[in-house]
């Protein structure tokens, strides 16, 4: 049986950051909801990342360079990113599995692309034992994890906007 030791420290972090998102959300009950719009968006990127999740890292590239259309604002209030990043949380949340890493950041990135005009997606490798991670990021901001949990990797791969 393998040891969740390690992970059990950013999860049990992760679930507090959520849980206070979702009290906040409990006191306003219409903040709760998202708009139709950002759930219908996150559906359709969250059923692509999860169609193309089997492909190599390069091709899911391709796929995510493929499927830029239109233009984000050219600049970004952190409130507004930090709305995002909690409709994003908060939808996934609510999925029967949680996607790995790399599922995650693919559709974080096209969930997050038309809004968000400094994204990055960023794989990070560390060792001992050999860890790849992939995750969302705009600036300093991390989108999709916790800081913690990416603090100790190096970066080996950044796929700009």
């Amino acid at each position: 049986m393998a040891s969740t030791s390690a992970a059990c420290p950013e999860e049990r972090e992760r679930l507090t950051a959520t849980t206070a998102k979702l009290r906040d959300c409990l006191s306003s009950p219409p903040a709760f909801l998202p708009p139709l719009h950002l759930v219908w968006h996150y559906a359709r990127a969250a059923h692509a990342a999860r169609f193309i999740r089997s492909q190599t890292i390069a091709r899911q590239l391709d796929f995510l360079r493929a499927s830029r259309r239109g233009t984000a604002p050219v600049s970004m209030g952190v409130e507004t990113i930090h709305y995002y990043a909690s409709v994003f949380q908060h939808l996934r949340n609510l999925r029967f599995r949680r996607p790995r890493c790399l599922e995650d950041s693919v559709g974080g990135y096209l969930f997050f692309y038309p809004y968000i005009a400094s994204l990055e997606l960023l794989v990070g490798v560390k060792q001992p034992p050999f860890r790849a991670h992939a995750w969302l990021q705009s600036g300093d901001l991390i989108l999709n994890d916790a800081k913690r949990a990416v603090e100790d990797y190096s970066v080996i791969l950044r796929f700009e906007k």
